[in-house]
């Protein structure tokens, strides 16, 4: 029953409806079926016009070959040495008309038409109470009777006819002929004598026409015999010359027949198929704890549960001005599009977060994640998009109470004011991206004319990033409590990296300034790190670039430091690369020139009036495009007091 329900299953009416079966169904009729049949029909007409031609062009040469032969036979039998011993009678026309059998059959045929000169004629005429054809030969006044039998053997086997075939040998007057029809005695038939007799009198030259006799088609082929007065026919069947052209036809008829049901069974199988996990995505569209809509590649709606997990309608909150669930079939038909130009891992899926309005003026707050969908995994040709829908405000309103929490926490560990430092005056400013920052600043006093200001670029946002800058923090404090020398600080925090980090955060760039006043000397080391930018009190400008490998790259490093002798009014800014790649709506860095060139501008403002106009010409430079990363500036400058 099983096995039954299977085979009949591609026939079930409500799947030949469906517009995937029609639409595949039709595709390979249009695109296979039908080309393979037109192709097969041109290939059979023009094979039919060859075998036609061939047909003609053979059957002559077979009709003239088998009319030489019997003209050969008819003429070894009537030469004059071998009259004596194979003619039946002989005499003359007087002799004739007194033999009782002969001159009977001659009487009206014959006898009038005779040439005296020379003529050969067949003529039919009973003998000893049975019929039998005969031959008649003149020459001047004397005549001779043959016997036909050699003609009629030779018409039953001739070793250029086929089995098939009729043959006839007419007189040339088509007044009497014979055939090779053993059943009528080798006479003509009723309905050959009336086609063949007194109807192609004339025609001397070798032809071929197509005739119907007895509601049978044959191909009728003539020569007359040049030395003798008598011309050849032969009837061959046209089925015989077509059997094989009919027996490809049948064989390509059923092929095309076969091809039709397999289009119909696999189309109806695959529309079944499709519309049985049509059924079930419904249900477990329906089942799904979000809302969630599914469009083709043209942006049609194949399947929707609209319902948030709240209960609440998507066609009910609006964004932007229209109902979401409109602006979420706009979108989707936009990034199919997009993704089918720009076909990548990036493209195949992304997440927004909207604001969106209720009814009651509500805030709601929705995660959309539009995804593409493929027929094969290593497709690169996306059939639809799917579109999942979350609402999100009490979960944000969780990350927020957290976020906020951690902010907090994170504030604990940066430095909560700054240090007192009579030979420096300094400022920073901060801005993580998220609540909290991967970016660790830190200023330490290592003694009464030793202070350290560091700075750090955790790779990443968010809490993992400041979850890392912690550990930073604690180990450098670590170091620099055990080490003095900025090369060894430096050199023990690589291996502290690579011994605590994890994988993903396992290479850190770090830089910092140590400035040793009881040697007027300032010590710069940096690992990986964007470099100072040295501002001279002569104005003249340096920015001291990557000296050493990002800390944790290798096991062991080599650390390179700088020493510069202290001058009084010199500057010293460091910030990490968030700052250089603040970018304003044409997509250009300010780090590129914007940032090195403000500095220069603004040397001689105070520290703290350069983070305000620093602040601002941010501000403007951006126009409103968002950050991409942690911003972190610290600005220092040697005092005159040094």
């Amino acid at each position: 029953m099983g096995r039954l329900k299977f085979l009949l299953f591609p026939f079930k009416l409500e799947i030949l409806k469906t517009p995937s079966f029609l639409k595949l169904f039709f595709s390979l009729v249009v695109f296979i079926v039908l080309p393979y049949a037109i192709l097969i029909s041109i290939f059979i007409y023009q094979n039919y016009k060859e075998i036609l031609d061939w047909n003609y062009r053979f059957q002559l040469t077979r009709v003239q070959l088998m009319s030489i032969d019997l003209e050969n036979q008819i003429r070894d039998q009537l030469l004059t040495f071998s009259k004596e011993r194979t003619h039946i009678w002989k005499g003359s026309r007087i002799e004739l008309s007194e033999e009782k059998n002969f001159s009977m059959c001659l009487k009206d045929l014959y006898l009038s038409s005779i040439d005296t000169q020379r003529s050969v004629q067949l003529f039919y005429c009973p003998k000893d109470k049975a019929g039998k054809n005969w031959i008649l030969l003149t020459q001047e006044n004397v005549l001779w009777i043959y016997s036909a039998n050699f003609l009629e053997d030779s018409l039953l086997a001739n070793s250029f006819s086929d089995p098939e075939d009729q043959i006839f040998l007419i007189n040339q007057d088509s007044n009497f002929g014979i055939s090779s029809e053993i059943s009528d005695q080798f006479q003509l038939s009723e309905d050959w004598s009336k086609r063949l007799l007194g109807q192609l009198s004339g025609e001397h030259l070798p032809i071929i026409k197509e005739i119907e006799i007895l509601d049978k088609t044959f191909f009728l082929s003539s020569f007359p015999m040049y030395g003798l007065p008598f011309t050849l026919y032969v009837a061959s069947p046209k089925e015989n010359v077509l059997r094989q052209l009919k027996e490809n036809y049948r064989n390509h008829l059923v092929l095309i027949i076969n091809l039709f049901l397999i289009s119909l069974f696999f189309s109806a199988f695959i529309s079944g198929r499709e519309l049985e996990d049509k059924r079930k995505l419904s249900i477990v569209f329906r089942e799904f704890p979000h809302a969630a809509l599914l469009y083709d590649a043209e942006g049609n709606e194949l399947l929707s549960n609209p319902n948030l997990e709240s209960k609440i309608d998507i066609r009910s909150l609006e964004y932007e001005g229209e109902s979401v669930y409109h602006k979420v079939a706009m979108e989707a038909r936009k990034f199919i599009s997009l993704a089918r130009d720009t076909i990548s891992d990036n493209t195949k899926s992304k997440m927004e977060e909207w604001e969106t309005l209720y009814k009651d003026g509500e805030k709601i707050t929705l995660a959309v994640e539009f995804h593409l969908w493929f027929l094969e995994n290593a497709s690169q040709d996306p059939r639809g998009s799917l579109i999942i829908i979350e609402d999100i405000s009490a979960k944000k309103l969780e990350f927020e109470k957290e976020m906020v929490y951690a902010k907090i926490l994170q504030k604990k560990y940066l430095p909560e004011k700054k240090l007192s430092i009579p030979e420096l005056d300094y400022d920073l400013f901060y801005l993580p991206l998220l609540h909290v920052s991967g970016d660790y600043y830190d200023f330490l006093k290592l003694s009464d004319q030793k202070y350290l200001f560091v700075l750090a670029d955790i790779v990443g946002h968010g809490v993992q990033a400041a979850m890392m800058m912690t550990v930073c923090k604690v180990l450098f404090h670590q170091i620099v409590d055990a080490y003095d020398q900025p090369s060894d600080i430096l050199e023990r925090m690589n291996l502290g990296v690579r011994g605590h980090f994890p994988e993903a955060s396992a290479f850190v760039p770090l830089h910092f300034l140590y400035f040793d006043f009881s040697q007027m000397m300032v010590y710069y080391a940096n690992a990986g790190h964007p470099g100072v930018f040295y501002l001279k009190a002569s104005g003249e400008a340096m920015v001291i670039e990557k000296l050493n490998p990002l800390l944790g790259m290798f096991p062991k490093i080599q650390a390179k430091v700088i020493s510069m002798p202290l001058q009084r009014k010199d500057r010293f800014y460091l910030y990490t690369d968030g700052l250089s790649d603040v970018r304003n709506p044409e997509g250009e860095a300010f780090g590129t020139k914007v940032l090195p060139e403000f500095l220069r501008q603004t040397k001689d403002l105070s520290i703290a009036e350069i983070k305000k106009a620093l602040q601002e010409r941010i501000k403007d430079f951006a126009k409103g495009t968002p950050a991409i990363d942690d911003i972190t500036w610290i600005g220092i400058e040697i005092q005159e007091s040094v």
